[in-house]
């Protein structure tokens, strides 16, 4: 009894205890190792009798040749979760194969038939959310023969294309700044980015900022006469080293954007030491201030511009308390930049003098810049956009934007497998979506004609807003027609890309100014600025009145003494050069913009109207007037007009012409023949540095040219003007 004791309790003690087990795993069913190897079944003519196709699979199937009608085969592509599937149809010995989509309602949403007899044909990035149908048919009647579909699925991952998009309405949504990769992958194939724009009058960014919420990046100021050489960035009140004028966000005057501020002149000067600038010790009353490095000067007890006074470069007494009021550093409640006001009415662009204070001269120089000078009002602010697309190898693509009713506003075909960078593209400010479109271009004529893809090979597309803001060019503006608006006293940033690009803009002003065109360097290019005639018809040509290359790689060029009166138009492109015995352009930087500026004063007439480099276009001289103008650029040719032809007698008259640095001035006497043509009567080119040049002469009743310019032909100077004056003598 004791032992059977003994072995109950140890029986009970085993029982009370439990194992220290793992629970065991509930069975997960069969583990995909591969592709299911699926079987054709027929009938499967119809949607309703389509094979279903739910995980990567590989089908193998034959299509009936029939004589009367062509065989098709339906799959019904069902995954459990949001797919992208890569759907591959092999190839029909002898025939022609099509591979089309259909939606769950069978509406045919893409057909596929790139390749020709015996090829494949492939769909890379098919997106499948809920049901896609596939139809498989031969392109004609009695073809038919054994193929393989091959359905690959993946998860679909955020940044990338959800095809079809190749409509509107199917569009894929791409926010500003983001990148979408995508495929350009059989020869119908268009993506459609549907991109929503900013209300250009809302903030977007803090106060005293640039785009974005930063200021402008001193990396992608313009090179040769910019920030990033040690001179202070736009917007803090000073122009680019050795280009004169003042550029805008100088925390300036409110006036109306183009008008010449004279009062930034008269009333500084008349201010003297009770002026803002003498309160806070920026003032030297007494002397006179060059406001721009060119000739623009103060009047007398003005404040100086310069940064030496207080530290604060680019500001006149005027407009520091003008920046002040305004609290921002020269950017407004819209972050936009306000224009400053244009240099001091009586300076010229070459260094004169102003008359004395309190002079005659002075108030009628005041009135006339109020008068004259005026550019009209700017057009409302713009997009510009940047838009990066990477390249295919073996496509040459083709990209647009439209307007929201699917309109172009820009359209540019690029060569095979190229990387397109394209900078400043510009979008209506009415604009709150825009569409860009990516699509393959045909190469190739007639029956040659294809358009290539690459179903292996992804792009990348990427479009955000340009920081330079409402201060950008606007592209396409690569005729005179689409030139991007220009104000006086005002710039814009533009891009040379790609290669080839031709940016035109266009000054508009109410009454007869001078303008001064600057055009800043750009790393890696070669850049000519020139002024343009508009043709005259509908087959007139274009005609090039100035032309600037004085500079080579990254220096800047200019036009001096620009004659505006209604509408003038200038030129910004890369410089011909030679590569393997050919002539060509292929300048281009996307990364660093160029800075093309006008400043304007009134025509007084004391200045030279350019273009007068012809004998045709050559400026009326008054007798007893002096007049001033510039040698610039290199090869520059200054003729102007003296009508002696109502005088009776000989006319004894004395011309003088004060010289300048660098540059021999030579002048020539001419008298216009009655059939036109010019005969030299008198020279003055001792070529003896900045030292005068005189001519006397009896002159005949008649028509008389005479001529300014370097006696060599090989030198020019923007920034130093000759004084040309003709007198009657005794």
């Amino acid at each position: 009894m004791r032992r059977w004791g003994w072995a109950c309790v140890l029986g009970l003690m085993l029982a009370g205890c439990k194992e220290d087990k793992a629970p065991e795993a509930p069975d997960a069913g069969p583990v995909e190792t591969g592709p299911a190897a699926l079987t054709e079944k027929e009938p499967n003519d119809r949607p309703d009798q389509a094979l279903d196709i739910t995980r990567n699979s590989t089908v193998s199937a034959e299509l009936t040749a029939q004589p009367n009608k062509a065989d098709e085969d339906w799959y019904r592509l069902a995954p459990g979760a949001p797919r992208i599937a890569d759907v591959t149809v092999s190839g029909l010995p002898g025939g022609d194969i099509t591979l089309e989509v259909y939606d769950r309602d069978r509406n045919r949403l893409v057909g596929i038939n790139s390749e020709g007899e015996g090829k494949p044909e492939r769909f890379p990035n098919l997106y499948v959310e809920n049901e896609r149908f596939i139809r498989v048919v031969p392109t004609r009647k009695g073809v038919g023969g054994a193929y393989t579909l091959e359905v690959r699925m993946r998860a679909p991952e955020d940044g990338e294309e959800r095809e079809p998009n190749d409509r509107a309405v199917d569009a894929v949504s791409l926010p500003l700044g983001q990148t979408v990769t995508a495929f350009l992958g059989h020869a119908g194939d268009e993506d459609w980015y549907r991109i929503e724009l900013p209300d250009p009058t809302q903030p977007s960014a803090p106060e005293g900022a640039g785009p974005g919420g930063s200021a402008e990046d001193p990396a992608t100021a313009p090179s040769g006469d910019s920030p990033s050489q040690g001179t202070p960035s736009p917007g803090d009140g000073t122009a680019p080293q050795g280009m004169g004028g003042t550029l805008p966000g100088t925390g300036g005057t409110g006036a109306p954007l183009g008008q010449d501020d004279a009062m930034g002149g008269g009333r500084a000067g008349q201010q003297g030491t009770t002026g803002a600038g003498a309160q806070h010790g920026q003032g030297n009353p007494g002397a006179r201030q060059d406001l721009t490095g060119n000739g623009f000067e103060t009047e007398e007890g003005a404040a100086p511009r310069g940064a030496e006074a207080d530290g604060t470069p680019g500001l006149t007494a005027q407009e520091g308390m003008r920046g002040a009021s305004l609290g921002q550093g020269g950017v407004d409640d819209f972050a936009r930049d306000e224009a400053p006001p244009s240099p001091a009415v009586e300076g010229t662009f070459a260094g004169s003098e102003p008359p004395p204070v309190g002079s005659q001269a002075v108030g009628e120089a005041i009135a006339r810049a109020l008068d004259a000078g005026t550019a009209v009002p700017p057009e409302p602010p713009s997009v510009a956009l940047k838009i990066e697309l990477t390249g295919v190898d073996g496509v040459r693509p083709e990209l647009s934007v439209l307007s929201a009713a699917e309109a172009p506003l820009f359209t540019l075909r690029g060569k095979e497998g190229e990387t397109l960078s394209l900078r400043n593209i510009g979008v209506r400010a009415m604009d709150r979506v825009v569409y860009v479109v990516v699509k393959t271009s045909w190469v190739g004529t007639g029956k040659e004609a294809r358009r290539p893809f690459n179903a292996t090979m992804p792009y990348t597309l990427t479009v955000s807003q340009e920081e330079a803001g409402a201060s950008a060019e606007l592209e396409p503006n690569d005729e005179l027609h689409k030139a991007t608006p220009v104000t006086a006293g005002g710039y814009r940033q533009g891009f040379l890309a790609p290669k080839g690009d031709v940016d035109h803009f266009v000054l508009k002003t109410s009454e007869p100014v001078l303008a001064k065109v600057e055009l800043t360097g750009v790393e890696r290019l070669d850049l000519v600025l020139s002024m343009v005639e508009p043709p005259e018809g509908e087959s007139g040509k274009e005609t090039v009145l100035l032309r600037a290359n004085d500079g080579a790689i990254k220096e800047p060029e200019r036009l001096n003494n620009v004659a505006c009166n209604g509408a003038c138009y200038f030129r910004v492109e890369g410089a011909s050069r030679k590569v393997d015995g050919k002539w060509v352009k292929d300048f281009e930087n996307a990364e660093q913009p160029y800075r093309i500026t006008v400043t304007t004063v009134p025509d007084n007439g004391g200045e030279e109207r350019e273009p007068n480099n012809t004998a045709d276009r050559a400026q009326d001289l008054m007798l007893g007037q002096p007049v001033r103008g510039t040698v610039y650029p290199v090869k520059d040719t200054d003729f102007f007009r003296l009508d002696l032809s109502d005088r009776p007698v000989r006319t004894p008259i004395r011309a003088t012409l004060l010289g300048i640095l660098k540059v021999d001035v030579g002048l020539y006497l001419h008298r216009v023949q009655p059939d036109g043509k010019l005969s030299l009567v008198q020279t003055a080119d001792r070529a003896k540095g900045d030292q005068p040049e005189s001519i006397r002469y009896s002159a005949e009743p008649g028509v008389y040219l005479f001529e300014v310019r370097d006696a060599r032909n090989r030198e020019s100077n923007f920034q130093d003007s000759y004084q040309l004056t003709v007198e009657e003598t005794e």
